[in-house]
């Protein structure tokens, strides 16, 4: 073998070596990249977690007061439960908020509301009163167990 040849042939695999080097390169790159992205998206996700806890808990806080009736407050919990992806439907204590969201889907809510004529907000709202009647007791142990609820994963 010329010493010629031998020269091309170490250039060429240093040429690959270098190539090879610049693909790792972007290689390490794109997986730093994404593993950034990965991980602003999990703390995304933990924050609006956390943020639909805290609305949980204040929602409980308030419940039953002039501020929030249970209805409206069951209603909420339940949409936030759902948000979570935690189902309490079974729970003993807690399954009364989707009890209430359940007897109550059929009533309108924000501007179907306003729009209803006054004898027919007077139905639904004397039927929400029979709601509240009716399941007080277990929206106010449902509120405790909540309360003492660990949301963590």
């Amino acid at each position: 073998m010329s010493l010629t040849v031998f020269f091309l042939v170490l250039f060429a695999c240093v040429v690959v070596m270098g190539v090879s080097l610049w693909f790792i390169r972007l290689q390490l790159q794109a997986n730093r990249l994404r593993v950034e992205r990965i991980q602003a998206g999990e703390a995304r996700y933990q924050e609006e977690r956390q943020k639909a806890v805290d609305s949980i808990r204040v929602l409980l806080k308030v419940a039953g007061t002039d501020e929030v009736n249970w209805i409206e407050a069951s209603i909420r919990i339940k949409n936030l439960l759902d948000r979570l992806s935690i189902d309490l439907s079974e729970h003993e204590d807690i399954s009364v908020f989707y009890l209430v969201t359940e007897k109550t889907e059929h009533i309108p809510t924000h501007e179907q509301w306003r729009s209803l004529p006054k004898q027919a907000k007077h139905k639904f709202q004397k039927e929400m009163d029979g709601y509240e009647r009716v399941h007080l007791d277990d929206l106010k142990k449902a509120k405790a167990s909540l309360l003492a609820f660990d949301f963590s994963e």
